[in-house]
């Protein structure tokens, strides 16, 4: 289930940097086009260029982080099954032991389950954008355009 919906969202994810980068070097191609070649540095970007980028990466945040989220939600998947499985299974200890771990084990699931759904009851959407998603996504997008 996790996998899948990470190949789905890492499959769009691509396509949408795909866009990012499409309007990143069309606004880089204007500039070279506008600045003579006497003039030496980099020329200015326009007000209109930078809505341009900025629009696409506005629209390709979300994906992003969904992608990234889900690959998170994959490797705590993966990592929870392994743990546990050796948890439940050691032979070093009595059985009643390895019953008792499983019922903790259980009430720990039952209580991760009630404050997911508390959390969601209250609008709260894992892999949800803010300004700070947002600001750090922009500066290694910019950083890999140089």
């Amino acid at each position: 289930k996790h996998r899948l919906r990470f190949y789905k969202n890492a499959a769009g994810s691509l396509i949408k940097a795909g866009k990012v980068y499409s309007a990143a070097t069309k606004v880089s191609k204007e500039l070279k086009e506008e600045q003579p070649e006497s003039q030496s540095g980099e020329p200015p970007v326009t007000e209109e260029q930078a809505q341009q980028v900025e629009a696409a990466m506005d629209d390709a945040l979300p994906l992003f982080l969904q992608t990234a989220w889900s690959y998170v939600v994959q490797d705590i998947d993966r990592t929870v099954r392994d743990v546990g499985r050796k948890f439940l299974q050691d032979k070093s200890v009595p059985w009643q032991i390895r019953i008792r771990r499983a019922q903790a084990l259980q009430l720990l699931g039952e209580i991760f389950q009630t404050e997911a759904a508390a959390a969601k009851s209250a609008g709260q959407e894992p892999g949800t954008a803010d300004g700070t998603a947002k600001a750090v996504l922009q500066e290694a997008m910019l950083g890999a355009m140089r």
